[in-house]
């Protein structure tokens, strides 16, 4: 029976002779000498981290495979391939954490970077089974171990906190966020072209399926419509979490004596930071408001709520701000690492950064190939 590095080096012959490439194909390929690589494939030389990357990417599969020979795919990848009704922005979201989780496998499978691993902070409060009465539950439990920055910077607190990778794009209507799950990594990705007090809801509602273990056993969770008023357990406890995240009971009440006016209303969507409708229904859940004055001040704007409040600053900075795109720092700062350091190539942290590895050789190397129509540098510094 072959031991791991001569399994590991058939896996490769087999690789190679499938792709119709020799051995100094894959050398050229790869930016190795041949006879590096004619060591390795003999076993008198072991394979560097970055030569197994390459070899992944060079035959588009995992460093696991490689490594292991495991191709099984994730339940998060089974369970996108066999979704029955895809739209084109439920297909890119699906696309950016797949890409993303593979990028998480190579670094572990290669050992780069010491990573906690995701929701190794996190114990689960035991739930009753009721949704409404489980998601504050959890929002106290989730509020224990986030900071008080949590408001001003969810997806870094989210990441810094649970390991969560967040990251957020424009992938066009019909789609609010997704949860994933894999062996390596948990995801969640939002979507940019909805206004930026939904993308705050998705966000924590994404969270919710993470912390009640929704995600867990299917791999994938995806939300065309957060505020949809179906009766699914996970997506209500999902949204009684968000809810209670977002507009802590304890803050409420701390501010809400008597009478909930239209200037303390608009007031407290600046605090939040959430929509007006979505703030009156959690008054009226907390008996706080009736059913008339939450329909009221539901129809209270953003921009009135803002102008009255007294956060026209902070309005404007969010509705600037919200269609931008989100990367995943952590990952981000693992992958460029690795690469800087020579452990992986430009195209790892090139998937995560959603651009052409060549920008970061650039990058790297502070030159430019750029030239004027006189054959001079464009710049001279």
């Amino acid at each position: 029976m072959p031991n791991e590095e001569e399994a590991l080096q058939s896996r490769v012959r087999s690789l190679m002779s499938d792709a119709e490439m020799n051995q100094t194909q894959l050398a050229k390929a790869i930016g190795i000498s041949d006879p590096k690589l004619s060591l390795s494939l003999r076993g008198e030389r072991r394979f560097s981290t970055y030569e197994l990357a390459a070899i992944a990417e060079q035959f588009h599969t995992t460093v696991d495979y490689l490594v292991s020979g495991k191709e099984q795919p994730s339940p998060a990848a089974l369970a996108a391939r066999e979704d029955s009704h895809q739209s084109l922005a439920w297909e890119e979201a699906v696309k950016r954490a797949s890409t993303l989780d593979e990028v998480d496998a190579a670094l572990n499978d290669l050992g780069i970077g010491e990573v906690a691993a995701p929701l190794a902070r996190w114990h689960r409060p035991i739930l009753s089974g009721l949704a409404i009465g489980d998601g504050p539950v959890l929002a106290d439990a989730a509020h224990a171990l986030l900071t008080d920055s949590f408001r001003d910077d969810m997806p870094g607190a989210i990441e810094a906190t649970f390991g969560i990778h967040v990251t957020a794009k424009a992938l066009g209507s019909g789609f609010d966020g997704l949860s994933w799950r894999s062996e390596d990594s948990r995801i969640i990705v939002m979507n940019t072209d909805v206004a930026w007090s939904r993308q705050r809801f998705t966000l924590a509602h994404e969270l919710g399926h993470h912390l009640a273990g929704d995600v867990d056993n299917e791999g994938l969770l995806v939300d065309a419509d957060v505020m949809s008023t179906h009766h699914r357990i996970p997506e209500m406890r999902a949204n009684s979490f968000a809810a209670a995240l977002l507009m802590p009971e304890r803050e409420i009440r701390e501010r809400v004596e008597g009478t909930v006016t239209r200037s303390l209303f608009a007031s407290l969507v600046g605090l939040f930071l959430v929509s007006s409708d979505a703030l009156a229904w959690r008054l009226k859940s907390l008996n706080l408001v009736d059913d008339a004055e939450r329909s009221s001040l539901s129809r209270m704007s953003a921009a009135e709520a803002a102008q009255e409040g007294d956060w026209e600053e902070r309005y404007f900075e969010l509705v600037r701000h919200q269609s931008r795109q989100r990367l995943p720092e952590a990952l981000v700062s693992r992958s460029l690492r690795a690469f800087v350091a020579g452990e992986i190539s430009s195209v790892w942290p090139a998937r995560v950064l959603d651009c052409d590895p060549g920008l970061l050789h650039e990058a790297l190397d502070g030159t430019s190939s750029e030239v004027a129509d006189d054959k001079e540098p464009v710049f001279i510094p």
